[in-house]
């Protein structure tokens, strides 16, 4: 009686285990990527005080605000980030190239385990034409950035003429290793 017992235990437990991987069957899964855009937010420039000529060179200051770089394209080709200004041009005068310069900004990561981003040496002269200010490498830089708020120093010789001066402060970002 016991054998008996015992093979109908096994031939149940054989059937149970024929029968257990359709009980646990299962269907692939998958998901599409797309990738977005890289960009960057348009950080405003402050004017600058008015000067009062009195004979000495000077250095009035005015903020950039901050700024975020997105990079939403899930390439990972990585990216510059390039600051530059127009020279000063007056109604009839220019300040010389060279006169303006920006602070380094600080790098923060908002939301995002991608390496950061690194940041060159500041202060630096942005009237010359476009300065590399930040970079990301291969692999790096993906996700959003928030860049701190700069300051920008304008040098006004003693020998300036009086009038309006005006420039353009341009931030950009471009896809480069």
């Amino acid at each position: 009686m016991f054998m008996k017992r015992f093979r109908a235990s096994l031939l149940a437990l054989c059937a149970f285990a024929v029968m257990a991987p359709a009980a646990f069957a299962s269907d692939g899964t998958q998901v599409v990527v797309t990738g977005g855009a890289l960009s960057i937010t348009n950080p405003a420039a402050a004017n600058f005080p008015g000067v009062t000529l009195n004979g000495a060179a000077q250095s009035p200051t005015a903020a950039l605000a901050t700024f975020s770089v997105t990079d939403a394209t899930g390439s990972g080709d990585g990216w510059h980030v390039t600051a530059q200004a127009d020279q000063f041009t007056g109604v009839s005068h220019n300040l010389a190239a060279g006169s303006l310069s920006m602070s380094q900004p600080t790098v923060a990561a908002n939301g995002t385990s991608s390496p950061d981003p690194t940041v060159a040496s500041g202060p630096y002269t942005i009237d010359n034409g476009a300065v590399e200010i930040a970079s990301a490498d291969v692999d790096e830089g993906m996700g959003t950035y928030d860049f701190g708020a700069t300051t920008l120093t304008l040098s006004v010789p003693a020998s300036a003429y009086a009038d309006t001066y005006a420039s353009t402060v341009t931030i950009s970002v471009v896809t480069a290793p």
